[in-house]
């Protein structure tokens, strides 16, 4: 599986072709680029998924680089009900805008 630091990307020639931020529960996003067509979540020092407490934060994490396209992702728990219809994939994409740098 690959992945990415903040470090190695967040400097003006990296280009990342797509950003998708996963919003998870409790205020929790991870942040998954695709760049030199590697596909990987971002990581801390430690190799742990690195955890952002907004889209804002991953925004700022990411300021100096330029990304293509990026967008927010969050899959609901609302189809597991009881007694409700069969599993559908409710996930929910939404695109973000990401300035660009000058």
């Amino acid at each position: 599986m690959n992945f990415h630091r903040v470090s190695h990307l967040n400097r003006q020639d990296v280009r990342i072709e797509e950003l998708t931020v996963h919003s998870l529960e409790m205020g929790m996003y991870l942040a998954e680029v695709n760049y030199d067509d590697r596909l990987g979540f971002l990581v801390d020092e430690n190799n742990k998924p690195q955890q952002f407490h907004s889209v804002e934060e991953v925004k700022q994490a990411l300021n100096r680089c330029t990304i293509y396209n990026a967008h927010l992702v969050h899959k609901s728990a609302y189809d597991e009900m009881c007694g409700g219809t069969e599993k559908v994939d409710n996930t929910l994409k939404v695109p973000l805008f990401v300035a660009a740098v000058g």
